[in-house]
């Protein structure tokens, strides 16, 4: 869903000015950067896998995403998302149920794609899920990105490096390794082009969702949601 302003933006994290530009349900945002470090060398999180609540596996996908389901579903469901932005965290309470009952069923692997062009907390919860995806640990992963949208700060406060270790340990990641590298900002770069990424593939405002590489749009978050599971159902 994007009723973005036309012309290409930058998408940089670092030294980041926001600006909103458009509306998406609402709100867009786009972004400008004092230093661009995209496409510069990243450490990506590890590939490990694990099974457990979700009732489907849960992967690392496309270097930047957070996969539930298999992925031999007949719908790829890939979100675009900003751990800051409100109406990310509306379409994850409106779609959440449905989606992952779905990828449990088999019929949709469900991708969650986290970007950061807000602010500092968009780079910094973006960068812990990394931390907890590197540990191998996906299922905590999936944990942790699900409690960032659930206890998203209001206004522009960024919590401290110790705030997201917390958040991080609640979900059984509370390893030395994963508190190092979320003191450390040790994914900044992957966050970076992740960012970068989403950019190239057209996303200028989130939450953007793509269904077998169409993009979904509706009217309201509630619409988006319900689009979401008809065009994976067109998709058996």
């Amino acid at each position: 869903m994007n009723n973005a302003a036309p012309g290409r933006r930058n998408l940089a994290v670092a030294g980041v000015i926001v600006a909103v530009l458009a509306l998406v349900v609402g709100i867009g945002w786009a972004v400008q950067s004092s230093r661009d470090s995209t496409g510069d060398a990243a450490k990506n999180p590890g590939e490990s896998a694990t099974e457990g609540a979700t009732s489907a596996p849960v992967t690392a996908v496309d270097t930047y995403g957070i996969g539930v389901g298999s992925a031999d579903a007949k719908a790829k469901v890939e979100i675009f998302e900003d751990f800051r932005c409100p109406h990310c965290a509306d379409f994850e309470a409106a779609s959440r149920d449905s989606l992952r009952g779905l990828a449990g069923d088999g019929a949709a692997l469900v991708v969650y794609r986290p970007m950061a062009f807000l602010n500092k907390y968009s780079v910094l919860a973006m960068n812990a899920v990394g931390a907890v995806m590197d540990s191998g640990d996906m299922e905590a992963a999936l944990d942790l990105h699900d409690l960032f949208f659930e206890q998203q700060p209001e206004g522009d406060d960024v919590p401290s490096a110790d705030w997201f270790i917390e958040q991080a340990a609640s979900v059984g990641a509370d390893s030395p390794e994963v508190e190092a590298a979320i003191r450390d900002n040790e994914f900044e770069q992957w966050v970076v082009n992740g960012t970068d990424d989403a950019s190239k593939r057209g996303v200028t405002g989130t939450p953007t969702v793509f269904v077998n590489g169409e993009q979904v749009l509706g009217a309201s978050i509630e619409e988006l949601a319900a689009e979401t599971v008809k065009a994976i159902e067109a998709a058996q």
